[in-house]
């Protein structure tokens, strides 16, 4: 969990019950059981639209949140990838107390726009083969990007309490709902790609991409079937690979993927008797407003981020 909001004013800390992503062509809500309930990590609503405009998207959730009750409900907005950079740089030799301010100023060096018009946070990359690691994850976004995102969620009748990231979503949905203590990879299927995130309990470290998508995955041509599986087993095989050499920690022993299409059940097995390690599908609720999946699907990240503030 991020602490970007720190930056932005008059944010008023609720209890959180909701999960948010919006992107420039969706929006996607998700509804936590109460925290009384026994799987308070479990939702009573998805909701996910396809969006041409921003005042389409405020109209949407307004409807959304009155719908739900939600009206001043704490929610977690998570990022998706497109909407910020995750930057791995060495740790500035200063201070902890100066350690964010001289990262922040150090991001001049990779930003195509002034650090000026960025909002960043940081954490830590996990001890790598050789022990302690000197190295920090940034995570940065064009200011203007998230005040208006904020705005929209308070103009919707929401209370923006926390920022996340869709690698740290990824990371809380392993936690939170698979539950075990193995090196996991977790696939999210997107139209023409797909994003492997690589987490171990609280820990997040890496993310690849994999240039085959649902586009190209949904077939029932056995033929294509055995050629897709081979690529997309090879993909993987050298981010697992990468990892091991970089990080030396315990391997990959489970292979996760997040897609509510429906279309890609020949995968898991084939995938598991390629690499010999267990893949399966996340369980993940459908939509709840009747509507179909919109692509990419970001509801995932919303219940991610929802999850890390549940967790904690």
């Amino acid at each position: 969990m991020l602490s970007w909001l720190n930056s932005l004013r008059n944010v008023k800390q609720t209890p959180d019950r909701a999960g948010l992503c919006i992107s420039h062509d969706s929006i996607s809500l998700v509804q936590a059981n109460p925290a009384s309930h026994a799987d308070a990590f479990s939702l009573t609503h998805s909701l996910q639209a396809a969006t041409n405009s921003p005042e389409q998207a405020l109209e949407l959730l307004k409807n959304w949140v009155s719908e739900l009750g939600l009206q001043h409900a704490g929610v977690i907005l998570t990022l998706e990838q497109e909407a910020f950079e995750l930057i791995q740089m060495d740790k500035p030799d200063v201070p902890d107390a100066d350690l964010k301010a001289a990262t922040h100023w150090k991001l001049q060096e990779y930003l195509e726009y002034p650090v000026t018009e960025a909002i960043s946070d940081i954490f830590e990359v996990p001890e790598g083969r050789h022990g302690h690691s000197n190295q920090l994850f940034v995570a940065v976004a064009r200011r203007s990007l998230l005040e208006k995102r904020i705005k929209l969620i308070r103009d919707a009748g929401l209370k923006p309490t926390y920022i996340d990231i869709a690698q740290l979503a990824m990371r809380n949905l392993i936690e939170g709902r698979l539950q075990t203590s193995d090196t996991v990879g977790i696939v999210h299927f997107h139209p023409n790609d797909s994003r492997l995130y690589i987490c171990r309990n609280s820990q997040f470290y890496i993310t690849r991409v994999i240039n085959l998508g649902l586009n190209s995955l949904i077939t029932d041509d056995e033929m294509q079937q055995l050629q897709l599986v081979d690529q997309f087993s090879l993909e993987v095989q050298r981010t697992m690979d990468y990892y091991d050499s970089h990080f030396g920690q315990s391997p990959v022993r489970q292979l996760h993927f997040v897609d509510r299409s429906g279309q890609l059940n020949w995968l898991p097995d084939a995938v598991t008797n390629m690499l010999g390690i267990k893949a399966s599908r996340v369980d993940m609720p459908q939509n709840t407003n009747q509507q179909n999946l919109v692509q990419p699907d970001q509801t995932p990240l919303a219940w991610g981020g929802l999850i890390g503030r549940l967790n904690r």
